[in-house]
């Protein structure tokens, strides 16, 4: 795919969820495609990001690895955060039941 053609399609994309720590906004998540059970999204880190990434990063490398036993913690220390996410349209917050966040791609279940 072109740089522009992608450039276009992540234009057109609109936000759909406000990812959420407390009160403290960590970044946007635009939907991709719905591929029950699993919504993949698109992430845009705020600037408060830094302060869970760790997590999502260790996650990310038990998730590479085949979530081997000394690393199944960080499945538990992302739920732990208990995130919201905020429809931007209005609605009622989601709680996810799992939540994947990374620069490549992201999605969550709920």
């Amino acid at each position: 795919m072109s740089v522009w053609r992608r450039t276009q399609r992540k234009e057109q994309q609109e936000a759909a969820w406000q990812v959420k720590h407390g009160a403290t906004l960590v970044g946007t998540l635009f939907l991709l495609e719905v591929d029950q059970p699993w919504f993949r999204c698109r992430f845009e880190p705020s600037g408060e990001w830094d302060s869970v990434s760790p997590l999502f990063e260790a996650q990310e490398e038990a998730r590479a690895m085949n979530f081997p036993e000394d690393m199944v913690w960080s499945i538990a220390a992302v739920r732990d955060l208990n995130l919201e996410l905020h429809p931007v349209d209005g609605g009622e917050n989601i709680r996810p039941v799992m939540i994947c966040i990374g620069m490549e791609q992201s999605s969550f279940r709920y």
